[in-house]
């Protein structure tokens, strides 16, 4: 296919050039189907014509769009004679006569100063290094950005190939991304109460665990004046002056050491006491005493389970005998997410499952009952969050044989018996979610915690020297008055 195409430009040519909103020139525009061969020839030839012109007869006779940077030169001449040249190479001869570059995309070219052109389609590939988060993860958040993301597992990196204009955005993005993750510590406790001991003591956890009144042997006072030491916002009420209570030891005083204050003191909480009370009395036993330490939005968890084997068969001759298994116990899944506020949301997913019974031809398949409970609750770092009222009621076959006696032939049965026993048993599950205070964290302290540690520091740490300062003066006051005593 040859196409012949002779073109005499003057300097009086004029070309109209739209302008698109890319702030290119659009020169022509056809439809797919009348877009030529790359093979085909073309002859062209013009003195002294603007480049634009050119460009437009290009465009025009091959059926490419041809957009140019605005920051080219419009008033570059040339002067082209070619004679059956393939389009493509017609373009390429035309575009670096002037200096300029250009990049094929789908049924256009574009062209613009070399620089330019590799910051907007030039592809070139760049390695990012992560340090704290996930490669495949990083990857999944950049799907909008580019799909021209690759990962590297092993060396958690991240291998990018697209423009540089789109890389140096993606590396903004993966700092945003790839910072230190909050670590929170969950103290779980898991305690096994006897029914009959909260009904013999009267108790409802949900009271309890709504009290945070603190006994304090030195608590540390946010008021001077009459009523309790207790912090206003740990206390249930204030205890009149006129009651006769003594006060606790100055807490500005200093321990043995000469380096403490004396308010550094242990603390228990009205749930601490109860527990502390159904441990003496038998009434209760603590079956998991864990610390775990998660990352901010992953799942932590907690199992004490006993996994029971059971064997199933297909039956008949030859039939597949299978080993299933079954995990029966104590499930605790723990949700912690930080807010920006330092309050922590927890979502607590317990699960309790006990064998009801053994069902099946040769009644060896457990049949399993299960209590399970979701909830969400938002509380202050440090402040611990109780759960109660998964009830269970156990009942277990137990023979009573009387010593010896029971040995005795033909007559040892009446001395035997068998009974039930039935056990109800409330699982009580305390929380306490903490911030782990690093170099990181992510979160702004609250006010109240803020207001707090500027009250004690200022009152009782800067206020220490201060308060040596004025028992010298003390005894300097005490000696001249004993020394105008023995005067009189």
């Amino acid at each position: 296919m040859k196409k012949q195409l002779k073109l005499n430009l003057r300097k009086n040519f004029t070309v109209i050039i739209a302008l698109s909103i890319f702030t290119q020139a659009i020169i022509a525009q056809t439809t797919a189907n009348e877009i030529m061969d790359e093979q085909a020839l073309i002859t062209v030839h013009a003195e002294d014509a603007f480049l634009p012109s050119i460009l437009a007869i290009l465009a025009k006779e091959s059926g490419y769009n041809i957009v140019t940077d605005p920051n080219v030169n419009r008033q570059d001449k040339v002067s082209i004679h070619l004679d059956e040249v393939p389009i493509n190479e017609a373009i390429n001869l035309v575009v670096r006569a002037v200096g300029l570059s250009y990049e094929k995309v789908g049924n256009s070219y574009l062209i613009a100063e070399s620089k330019k052109l590799k910051e907007e389609v030039g592809v070139t590939s760049h390695v990012i290094t992560l340090k704290y988060a996930a490669a495949m993860d990083v990857k999944n958040l950049l799907q909008d950005i580019s799909d021209q993301v690759q990962v590297d597992i092993p060396g958690n990196k991240l291998l990018v190939n697209a423009s540089p204009k789109k890389i140096a955005e993606i590396i903004n993005v993966v700092k945003a991304i790839d910072v230190p993750a909050i670590q929170i510590m969950l103290e779980t406790r898991l305690i096994e109460v006897a029914a009959d001991g909260e009904e013999q003591l009267g108790l409802d956890w949900s009271k309890v665990s709504s009290y945070s009144t603190i006994l304090a042997e030195n608590g540390v006072p946010l008021e001077e004046g009459a009523g309790s030491r207790v912090p206003d916002d740990q206390t249930l009420g204030q205890l009149p002056a006129t009651m006769g209570f003594d006060r606790l030891s100055e807490l500005t005083k200093k321990d043995k050491t000469g380096i403490l204050p004396k308010y550094f003191s242990r603390q228990l909480t009205a749930f601490e006491l109860t527990l502390d009370m159904l441990l003496r009395s038998n009434k209760a036993e603590v079956l998991a005493d864990s610390r775990l330490t998660t990352i901010n939005g992953r799942e932590a968890n907690i199992k004490l389970v006993d996994i029971v084997p059971y064997i199933l068969s297909s039956g008949g001759v030859g039939g597949q005998v299978q080993v299933q298994k079954e995990e029966v116990g104590i499930k605790l899944n723990i949700l912690p997410t930080v807010n920006t506020d330092g309050y922590i949301t927890v979502k607590v997913e317990p699960e309790v499952s006990t064998i009801f019974e053994f069902i099946g031809p040769d009644a060896n398949i457990p049949r399993v009952k299960s209590r399970i409970s979701s909830t969400t609750i938002r509380v202050k770092d440090g402040q611990s969050i109780i759960i109660g009222g998964l009830l269970s009621n156990d009942k277990k076959q137990t023979t009573y044989k009387v010593p010896i006696l029971h040995k005795l032939p033909w007559i040892g049965k009446l001395f035997t018996s068998k009974g039930t026993i039935e056990r109800k048993t409330d699982l009580v599950i305390q929380i306490t979610p903490k911030i782990i205070v690093d170099a990181y964290t992510g979160i702004s302290k609250s006010s109240d915690v803020s207001s707090y540690e500027t009250y004690v520091n200022e009152k009782y740490l800067s206020g220490s020297k201060s308060d040596t300062g004025n028992d010298k003066n003390d005894e300097k006051n005490n000696q001249s008055d004993s020394s105008q005593g023995q005067g009189d």
